[in-house]
Parts: structure tokens; sequence; C-alpha cells
């Protein structure tokens, strides 16, 4: 099974590899096939490891090397990059599209010379250590299988580096500036409950599911003004219901906005949401709802990039090359989205429900990247030649 696999891989993967490299220059392409193929083979980013598992008769510090410098250069572009990756998801999507968004941490606890370095809060320690704070973006497309959209690291330290606010904005605005406006449903945790974000939302057209915190002021519709957590609590205690809605504004926001909020077994707070999609009735605040309960995804992806990418395992100085590190880190987890597309049998041929069922049940990442990286060890570094290999 482990030839049939990496055989499978490598035709997925120079087909992956051809639609994202479409518009670039061969030098280009070249370097984004060896990183990506590096990555997807090797624990950790450290240009060394991943230079390692890239088949070429160099050394492995010549390989390093051009890895590091085509991250640094001025002629790679993100960007362009980042459209041709779009326009491969783009079919595989449609116009009520989930898109998953969220902020984490990198944590560098034990890094002193990295550029423009901060500190952040490492979300699985609860404290403060240096690191950056990372943009993190997907979407689930037709088939139910989430693909990562953008990760894209950032100091708020870095020189010309305006609000944190303004940063997810421009982040969001090139998903905009690809798909154009009031494509798809957004859906956000808590800490995009702000003002500066959801009147920016409202005017892009943007539809959006934001987790409220409950201490915003909201308008009713007799012009009454009343604590967002003082009116969920009065309504789940006026109806009985688990599940209330109702139609609200902001203060000086014209647009009207729905509140869906539901309790949850186990927990005394209710789950409170905001968005701009009509829920007057039941059926459409428990679609409302039934949405947000998918944005478990992004943090099941974020730890499999963390766990299984070694996103937080990196050596890279400059700030530059870092960003981009991380934004190929997040096309290598694409290609395992597009090996579960393209290949509809692909998780019938690993059959090894021992070996490969240990990870998160429904996640197929892990399987997928346990199969790939057992069939390489198996077949040896030759295996791989055919991976690499101009199309």
């Amino acid at each position: 099974m482990s030839n049939t696999i990496l055989q499978t891989g490598g035709r997925a993967f120079q087909k992956f590899v051809a639609d994202l490299t479409e518009n670039l220059s061969k030098p280009t392409g070249k370097f984004i096939r060896d990183l990506l193929c590096g990555i997807l083979f090797s624990d950790d980013l450290v240009l060394t490891n991943v230079a390692s598992k890239v088949p070429h008769n160099r050394t492995i510090t010549a390989i390093a090397k051009r890895l590091r410098r085509h991250l640094a250069s001025i002629r790679f572009i993100p960007k362009v990059v980042l459209f041709g990756y779009l326009r491969l998801l783009r079919r595989r999507l449609d116009r009520d599209s989930l898109f998953i968004v969220d902020l984490t941490d990198i944590a560098k606890p034990y890094a002193r010379k990295m550029e423009n370095i901060a500190l952040v809060r490492d979300g699985d320690k609860g404290q403060l250590v240096t690191g950056y704070w990372c943009f993190e973006a997907y979407v689930l497309d037709k088939q139910r299988i989430i693909w990562p959209v953008l990760l894209w690291p950032y100091s708020l330290e870095a020189e010309g580096q305006l609000s944190e606010n303004e940063q997810i904005l421009r982040l969001l605005s090139l998903l905009d500036e690809y798909f154009g406006e009031a494509f798809g449903v957004y859906v956000f945790d808590r800490g995009f409950d702000r003002l500066s974000l959801i009147e920016p939302f409202l005017a892009s057209k943007r539809h959006f599911i934001v987790r409220q915190r409950g201490d915003r002021m909201v308008v009713l519709a007799n012009g009454m003004h009343v604590i967002l957590g003082d009116l969920v609590e009065h309504l789940l205690a006026q109806t009985g219901s688990w599940l209330v809605h109702a139609r609200l504004y902001l203060p000086n926001v014209r647009k009207p906005l729905y509140l869906v909020a539901y309790q949850t077994p186990g927990y005394d707070k209710p789950v409170m949401l905001l968005s701009d999609m009509v829920a007057e009735n039941f059926d459409l605040a428990l679609r409302i709802r039934s949405r947000y309960l998918q944005r478990w995804d992004c943090e099941t992806s974020i730890q499999f990039l963390k766990s299984r990418m070694g996103l937080e395992r990196f050596a890279v100085r400059r700030y530059r090359s870092m960003q981009r590190l991380v934004f190929m880190a997040s096309l290598a987890m694409g290609f395992l989205s597009f090996l579960q597309s393209h290949c509809k049998n692909i998780r019938r041929r690993m059959n090894d429900h021992l070996r490969y069922c240990r990870e998160p049940k429904g996640f197929w990442f892990y399987r997928l990247l346990i199969a790939l990286n057992d069939a390489f060890c198996r077949r040896a570094t030759m295996s791989l030649s055919a991976w690499c290999k101009p199309p």
C-alpha cells in the first residue's frame, strides 16, 4: 500500500503545484515545489530538516541556502501565490461557503534574535511569551472538506505595522479582492467582537456571524437601549426555550442585525451570536447556530499545523522570511485538502485502522500525513523524485 499512496500522492502533488505555479517563473515554481515537498515530509519548519527531504543530488546545506534565499527574495510575491491557490480552491466553493477566521499565537519563548519578536499570549499555557500573532482563515468546500485559506503571522512591533484591526481588515480585503463582495459567510469568535471590525464588515457587505462577549450596548426595534447580555437573559427567561433570537441595531448603525443565543448543557452562560443574516424564526436561528458550531474545525486545523507541520518550530531570523514560511506551511496543508478532494478513494486505500485512526476521528489530515510519511520511510528518498520533477 505504501508505494500506491506515494504514487497517488505524487500525481496529485504534481497537479496541485502545476495549478499553483501556473503564472510564476520556473525558478519560483521549483522553489515552491521543493519547499512544499520538504514541509510535508519533515516534522518542523527548520530549513535544514526541510532540505533533507528534498530529493535532489545536492548537499543539504546548499538546498537549505537556496530555500532561505528564495524566502527572503523580493521576487517571491506571496499575493501571486495566494491568488493561484485561491483559483484552484474557487471552483470547489459557492456563495454560501463557510469561512472560519481566528487569531492564534506562534509562541517562541526561547527566541532572542528573531526580527520584530513581541509579546503574545500563549493559549496553551495561558501566559505571555515572546512570539508572533497569526491571522488564520479556513473554508469548508462543497464536500465539507476544510481548506486553509490564509495563514499570515504579524508583529505589532514591526516597522510600519498599523493596529491589529487594520491588519485583520487588510488580510480580509485580499479575500474580497479575489472572491468579490458578499461571497461566503464569515464566522468569527469573541476576539472579533469589536465595533471597529463589525462596522467595516457591514460596509463591505460581508455576511458574518460574530460571537459576542455580552457587554455591548444594542438598540431594540422600539428604540430602547439595553446591554446585550441582559437582553439574552430576559429572552431566555421569558420564552423558556434553549434558543432565542431577536432583531436589533447597533448605536448609530441603521442596518438591522440579528441576535441568536442558545444555552449549552454544562455551561452557565449562553452563547451569543450577532449576524447580518436574517433570523426572524426558530429555523433560521438554528441555521446560524449550526454554522457557528462548525467553527471548531478551525481549532482542530491549527492544532494539526502546530503539532504535525511544526508551525512553531522554525529557525529563520528575518521577519519577512518567517511570514512566508508560515504561509507556505498552510499551503502544504492545502495540498492534503486537495488530495482528499481530488482522489475520492484515498481514504479507502488507508486500510490500517490501528495505525491511522489514533488521532482525532473525522480529521483525516493526521491520517493522510502519517500514511505518506510511513510510505516515504519504507520506500526511501528516491520515491520522492517524481514529486519534485518539473511537470
